[in-house]
């Protein structure tokens, strides 16, 4: 045999041992898909693929078409419906859905929202009603819904602006104002993939942010505040009284910590103290959020569920449990809505909804089932 021939040989011996050694990778995926779907933990896959679907529109590089999404989720979920019979297909054509799901309700959160953004600085002179004050060691801010932009041009007028003043407005949620402030666009994110505020404050429905120029003047509003507006406007005044008497009460940057838990609002907080949180990473503890939303519903869970306990006939007859877990929903939702309801303690919300709804169905309360549909909730509203 000759040399030629041998290195013939010993490179196709190679190739086979390499093709005995490497993994298939497609059965391989095959297998774990078919075990997943025969271990009925495909359902925690689907808001995995949903959340994909907001992902890949929010990096669209323009506004999308909204009916494509919706035909494909259709079609996939019919096709989904039409392979019943067969778990692995029926489990693709559903996340499949899932995906066009989420990226049709991402666009449908834009179109609803949909707020003209200020091109650059303006000098205006604006109207409308006071929706939010938060004060601070030092001004305040106040969410302004305007009414009336003056001089500029309806398509670039914000639906809502923020502003802020040096010193403690006279003035409080549900006032109808005239100021003129210093405006400009939302500031986008510094950095790739930073935080940005431009993106956050578009959601919010606020268009512009900028400072008082002069005083603020209250005047008599030309129309009725909406219900909607009223009962926003008493819950705002309601946490800044609450605060303000939990800081004075407490005192220094330990009571700003306490106002900002009870109450969300942050803005009494020194800004030392907030760099110094921040440093630390821990300024989630003062951001309403689960933790905070945690609390509450088990503390109305556990002294309710007690106090109907020491009756021993609603103990033995009734289920106390059940009503326990109710009175916990209505208390996390009555703390979400005087904290302010902000978007990291509406999810904390949904997710203890969900949770007490389980002990109402008598259904295990703590599963990863219960994780995933909160997820789907929160892709669905958010």
């Amino acid at each position: 045999m000759t040399t030629q021939a041998r290195a013939g040989l010993v490179a196709a011996a190679g190739r086979l041992s390499a093709a005995a050694v490497a993994p298939d990778w497609r059965k391989l995926f095959a297998g774990a898909l078919a075990r997943e779907v025969e271990e009925r933990r495909f359902f925690l896959w689907i808001p995995v693929a949903a959340m994909g679907g907001v992902a890949l529109n929010l990096a669209a590089d323009r506004e999308p078409v909204l009916w494509l999404p919706a035909l494909l989720t259709a079609l996939f979920a019919a096709l989904a419906w039409l392979a019943r019979t067969r778990p692995l297909a029926r489990g693709i054509m559903i996340a499949a859905a899932a995906l066009c799901a989420g990226f049709l309700a991402m666009g449908l959160r834009t179109a609803r929202v949909e707020t003209p953004m200020l091109d650059h600085v303006r000098i205006a002179s604006l109207q409308g009603f006071v929706e939010e004050v938060d004060i601070r060691p030092v001004g305040a801010r106040l969410t302004l819904a305007v009414a009336d932009a003056g001089d500029m041009p309806a398509s670039l007028a914000p639906r809502r602006v923020r502003v802020t003043t040096r010193q403690t407005p006279n003035v409080a949620a549900g006032d109808y104002v005239s100021l003129k402030a210093r405006l400009l666009p939302p500031s986008p994110a510094v950095l790739p993939g930073g935080y940005d505020f431009a993106r956050d404050a578009y959601f919010a429905g606020v268009g512009a942010v900028g400072s008082t120029l002069g005083a603020i003047v209250r005047l008599p509003p030309p129309r009725d505040a909406s219900w909607s507006q009223r009962l926003e406007a008493a819950i705002d005044q309601a946490r800044n009284r609450l605060a303000l008497r939990v800081d004075a009460i407490i005192g220094g940057d330990e009571g700003a910590i306490a106002a900002a838990m009870v109450t969300g609002k942050r803005d009494f907080l020194s800004n030392d103290a907030k760099d110094l949180i921040r440093e630390a990473g821990i300024f989630h503890i003062i951001t309403i959020s689960g933790v905070q939303m945690t609390l509450v519903a088990g503390i109305f869970f556990v002294v309710v569920r007690r106090l109907l306990a020491l009756s021993p006939t609603l103990a033995l007859n009734y289920p106390i449990k059940k009503w326990s877990a109710g009175a916990a929903m209505l208390g996390s939702l009555a703390y979400d809505l005087a904290t302010g309801s902000r978007v990291g303690a509406e999810r904390a919300l949904i997710m203890t909804l969900i949770v007490l709804g389980a002990v109402l169905l008598d259904r295990r309360a703590l599963t990863m089932r219960n994780l995933a549909l909160a997820v789907l909730a929160i892709v669905a509203i958010e």
